[in-house]
């Protein structure tokens, strides 16, 4: 049978490059964005199921898990696979000059939807479960300018750990640097301290694009390695 497959904020980026790939493996996907791709949605008619949901809004993502259509995905998965791979690097500024609202906005976003998710995916499908945390170098190397964003992925980084000693099939994975909207909105900032620096990656033809990225993650999810370290990179 072919898995089911919740991955969040796949209307661009790295979160698209990932939905595509396992379509095109004859997965059923369940979307998790703000906005619908309406360009995957054209192309895998029936296979592509999207809910519109603020996942940096905390009742939202608690509604979505309580609700009888969440609960009906995870029961009648075979497998259940959930990446959670939406998120943000703001404020990519210096502690003291970052914005309060958008800490509060990343924290949601990258540490309490995918710590909700997981749970619920857990408590309704555990023995078929696998849970994929897009984590980043930032977790684990420090970076000016990223102390909330490094936290952020450092959190899911402990998460995954502490899962995994539970039994759990879950990994966080750091998948390099890639060619998203998200690495020009960081070239364009002007609070950004490595703002150069990752200019200069992105001019060098440094960076991995989104669909390559998805192919090694996929390619690594269905082998032997995957889980056999709950925090791994590609």
């Amino acid at each position: 049978m072919n898995p089911t497959v919740l991955i969040t904020g796949h209307s661009h980026g790295l979160g698209a490059a990932l939905a595509a790939a396992w379509l095109q493996r004859g997965a059923r996907v369940i979307g998790l964005a703000r906005s619908n791709n309406a360009a995957l949605a054209a192309n895998h008619p029936g296979q592509l199921h999207e809910t519109a949901i603020d996942l940096a809004d905390p009742p939202a993502v608690l509604a979505y898990t309580r609700s009888d259509a969440f609960r009906s995905i995870c029961q009648e998965a075979d497998t259940l696979w959930l990446f959670n791979n939406a998120g943000t690097v703001a404020p990519s500024a210096p502690l003291g000059a970052q914005a309060d609202d958008d800490i509060t906005h990343a924290l949601n976003l990258n540490i309490t939807a995918p710590l909700l998710l997981a749970n619920a995916t857990v408590a309704h499908a555990r023995d078929r479960v696998r849970i994929v945390h897009i984590s980043s170098g930032a977790a684990r190397k420090p970076y000016p300018g990223w102390s909330i964003y490094g936290a952020s992925k450092a959190a899911l980084d402990r998460h995954a750990a502490d899962a995994a000693a539970e039994g759990v099939r879950i990994v966080s994975l750091a998948p390099g640097v890639v060619d998203t909207a998200m690495q020009a909105g960081m070239r364009a900032d002007p609070a950004f301290p490595l703002r150069d620096q990752f200019a200069a990656l992105h001019a060098d033809g440094k960076l991995q694009s989104a669909s390559d990225t998805a192919a090694q993650i996929l390619a690594y999810c269905q082998s032997d390695a995957f889980a056999r370290e709950p925090i791994a990179d590609i």
